[in-house]
């Protein structure tokens, strides 16, 4: 990773944790519906990221908003889960043309695929947090419609950052 990357890297964990503890986490949309886009930040580490360094990565990030918004781990394991999850399938998911993809954003890979790789994750996440929440499988229907509502609300703040935050490729 050159020098570059990694300063954007910094600044996107910094400005994500900052954004989802101090706005996100205090806007009320309904019971248990909190959008979290900090996970932008593990979506879009490079291809070739180390993978013990990707998942301290999302460990760290979790803890982070852990810590601020004081609930018992269950952001560091949704976070943790979604960094394993990327390592195992989400990398090929995002490929172009057999070629790694230097960072997965919306203007690096097509919509589609990004989509995909972004709703994919981002249910993972949203379902293992609300599972370890509602810690009952009785309610089940309650965590599976909140997981739906709270993906399709990350989803979208993603794509609004996406779209204003990511500059075009340059080819």
């Amino acid at each position: 990773m050159n020098s570059k990357l990694i300063i954007n890297n910094i600044l996107r964990f910094v400005l994500l944790i900052a954004f989802q503890v101090l706005v996100l986490n205090n806007v009320y949309l309904g019971v248990g519906v909190v959008p979290v886009v900090y996970i932008l930040f593990i979506l879009m580490l490079p291809t070739n990221t180390n993978k013990l360094l990707l998942l301290f990565l999302a460990f760290l990030s979790g803890l982070c908003v852990d810590i601020f918004s004081n609930t018992l781990g269950f952001h560091t394991f949704a976070a943790t889960l979604i960094g394993f999850m990327r390592i195992m399938f989400a990398d090929r998911m995002i490929t172009q043309n057999d070629k790694e993809v230097e960072s997965p954003s919306i203007r690096s890979v097509s919509i589609k695929q990004f989509s995909f790789y972004t709703l994919i994750l981002t249910a993972i996440y949203c379902f293992a947090y609300l599972m370890l929440e509602a810690f009952n499988f009785s309610e089940i229907l309650s965590v599976l419609l909140l997981t739906i509502i709270n993906t399709i609300i990350t989803y979208l703040l993603i794509l609004i950052l996406q779209v204003l935050f990511i500059k075009k490729k340059e080819n």
